[in-house]
């Protein structure tokens, strides 16, 4: 926690006939951050692996035939865990065989149930379009033996009926309404069969929807009706027959199929990464990033793996060449606590800490909590929350780190809840072990201040802590740094004084007078000069009137100016505390007069009631989401903004954690 874990590079140099082995074993490792050769010397001289397309075609041909398996029959569930990673090229030959045997015990019934599916949605179909023209009883046989006349049987829209009429005027024709159907005309529509392209124009351009009827239909509607109803009742039947065999085959074979997909996907995800891979004729080079404690024991399972016939090579992050140049940036792992890691989100919202920069998240988690449960400060509503976030963690796999800062976000209020004394509002059903806040709102102002001072106090000693460590000593005298810090401190020093004991007396203002004008001198002139002793240097000459001087001396009063006041309005921002703790405790006097309002209309208890619930919803959904947006911009602006640069690169291991459940089947 505070700062990320502890990389080394390691470079590994293997014979081409162990390559798959080693694979395998950075697999079961895990945390291995690959770098691309291309980013290295060796890539720019075109030494790049190739992927071995041929392998990787039969794990996506396998891919294909095992995910139309798994989607046939309808399996769901959560993605296995994979013991022990597969070496890609001996799994697929196991791979292959095991989904043969999967698929010789179920294409065949599955293919049965498809043809069953797709005759009965035909007779569904079928007996549909009958039955449009049931009312009539027509002997369908006999019109199709009709010489002289055709027929054509659709829907029309029924404003359309008279203009077809119209349009068929001069051809002998016969339109029989049979039924309508929500806007339209079941119809019958007869004329001579040298008509017949006459009649399907008017038709088509009257917006005709036809039933299509085959030519094979024998005997009444009513007749063919009761025979395709029988049909189907025994279609179903045999369906359904062929779903049970089917959910026995998913109960039988849906765990081996899940475990086959995921150990192919790693093992395609093993052979795609050879793209990132070196080659010297038979040789593969990789590098990459590995926490240090895992840098023994990958070296000793390399070497054994190889029969000693590979070269394992650990290289001091800083001692990187490529590092030190810009060229590679070490990427972060985030090294916090299971309760503190779901904030990891909220830090990564803002940015990726760089290798050298303290890691936030620490401090953002437990300054986030503080913040959030003074404000939404009550039992009851903090116990809401830790419900609604349980249920989250219980049921949302993909919201699981929401559903835990929910359940620290309810139990922060839950404390602050008893301090404050109240629950669901009530404030005389405990007694407050603090303060009520509507009682001392002076007092809370003051706190908040007090918790502004601090968090932005923490923020500039965190920035000195970083300016140290990565060595930009130069910024110790600005307004940012060391200088901006102390004149903060003695400005706030002064301040609670004031307010603690009374004015300051005359020594401590002169003192404060002389401290603060050399520290506002220095962080002025601290820019020009350094500018100055440049321009000297390289120029080498003694002379002081160098062109840019003045401009940079505005440049810099400006921005000192400007950090200082930036510093001053950070600080009285954190009033907003008291401000929206004040404002959760007047909705929850507005709730309770408009549910006495109500009672004294309504004359029942009942709605005085129904009014508590309602308004302590509408509390917590708005209140809620408003504090949350507060402490969210109290964290970045002015937390955040004191001493995180961001600019970092994620850690991305060779196998991100996917989520589980039935979609991650999906993918």
């Amino acid at each position: 926690m505070f700062r990320p874990v502890k990389l080394t590079r390691v470079t590994i140099q293997i014979p081409e006939d162990y390559i798959s082995a080693v694979m395998a074993i950075l697999g079961d490792l895990r945390l291995l951050h690959l770098i691309r050769v291309e980013e290295t010397p060796l890539g720019r001289m075109g030494y790049v692996a190739h992927v071995n397309t041929s392998l990787l075609a039969r794990y996506d041909v396998l891919l294909v035939r095992i995910n139309s398996l798994l989607e046939d029959l309808q399996v769901s569930g959560p993605t296995p865990v994979i013991g022990k990673t597969p070496r890609p090229d001996k799994a697929i030959f196991r791979l292959e065989e095991e989904c043969t045997a999967v698929e010789k015990e179920s294409l065949e019934v599955l293919e049965q149930r498809k043809n069953l599916r797709s005759t009965l949605f035909e007779h569904q179909s079928l007996i549909a379009r009958l039955r449009l023209l049931e009312p009539v009883g027509v002997e369908l046989d006999r019109l199709y033996r009709l010489r002289y006349t055709t027929f054509h049987a659709g829907l029309i829209p029924e404003e359309n009926l008279e203009r077809l009429e119209t349009s068929l005027g001069e051809i002998h024709h016969t339109l029989i309404p049979i039924d309508r159907k929500e806007g339209r005309v079941v119809l019958l529509a007869m004329a001579l069969k040298e008509d017949n392209a006459v009649l399907l124009r008017a038709l088509k351009s009257a917006f005709w929807d036809p039933l299509e009827l085959s030519t094979e239909l024998q005997g009444n509607v009513t007749t063919i009706l009761e025979r395709l109803t029988g049909e189907e009742q025994q279609i179903e039947d045999d369906l359904a027959e062929l779903e049970k065999k089917c959910k026995d085959l998913a109960h039988q074979y849906g765990g081996k199929l899940r475990q086959l997909r995921e150990e192919l996907l790693i093992s395609r995800q093993l052979i795609l990464a050879q793209e990132k891979f070196g080659q010297i004729d038979h040789t593969y080079l990789l590098t990459g990033w590995l926490p240090v404690s895992l840098f023994e024991e990958l070296r000793q399972r390399v070497m054994k793996a190889s029969s000693d016939n590979a070269l394992v090579e650990q290289i001091v992050p800083e001692e990187v060449k490529e590092v030190r140049s810009g060229i590679l940036t070490i990427p972060i792992l985030f090294n916090n606590p299971a309760l503190i890691r779901p904030f990891e989100r909220l830090t990564t919202l803002y940015g990726t800490p760089s290798y050298e920069e303290v890691e936030p998240t620490g401090f953002l988690a437990i300054t986030f909590l503080l913040l959030f449960g003074m404000m939404f400060g009550d039992v009851g509503h903090g116990g809401v929350l830790c419900a609604l976030g349980y249920l989250i963690f219980k049921k949302m796999y993909r919201y699981l780190d929401y559903g835990i800062i929910l359940m620290e976000c309810g139990l922060s209020a839950i404390v602050f809840g008893i301090l404050y004394g109240s629950v669901f509002g009530l404030e005389d059903l405990i007694p407050a072990l603090w303060m009520h806040p509507m009682e001392n709102i002076a007092y809370f102002m003051k706190i908040s201040v007090v918790i502004g001072i601090t968090m932005i106090s923490t923020g500039l000693i965190l920035n000195l802590v970083n300016i140290l460590h990565q060595h930009r000593y130069g910024e110790l005298l600005s307004a940012s740094g060391l200088a901006g810090a102390l004149f903060y401190w003695l400005i706030t020093a002064l301040a609670i004084r004031y307010f603690l004991i009374g004015p300051p007396t005359a020594l401590e203002i002169m003192f404060a007078k002389t401290a603060g004008g050399l520290l506002f001198a220095l962080m002025i002139l601290q820019r020009p000069i350094r500018q100055l002793l440049a321009r000297r240097s390289r120029t080498k000459k003694a002379r002081f009137s160098v062109p840019g001087i003045g401009v940079t001396f505005l440049e810099s009063l400006v921005e000192v100016l400007d950090e200082l006041l930036r510093y001053l309005a950070n600080t009285a921002s954190f009033v907003r505390i008291a401000a929206f703790a004040l404002a959760h405790a007047g909705l929850f006097m507005a709730v309770f007069t408009l549910a006495d309002m109500v009672q004294r209309a309504q004359g029942s208890g009942f709605f005085y009631w129904l009014t508590l619930v309602l308004g302590n919803v509408v509390i917590i959904g708005l209140e809620g989401l408003v504090v949350s947006i507060q402490t969210v911009r109290l964290e970045y602006y002015e937390f955040f903004s004191k001493f995180f640069q961001g600019g970092g690169k994620p850690f991305q291991p060779l196998f991100e954690e996917k989520e589980s459940g039935p979609n991650s089947l999906k993918s």
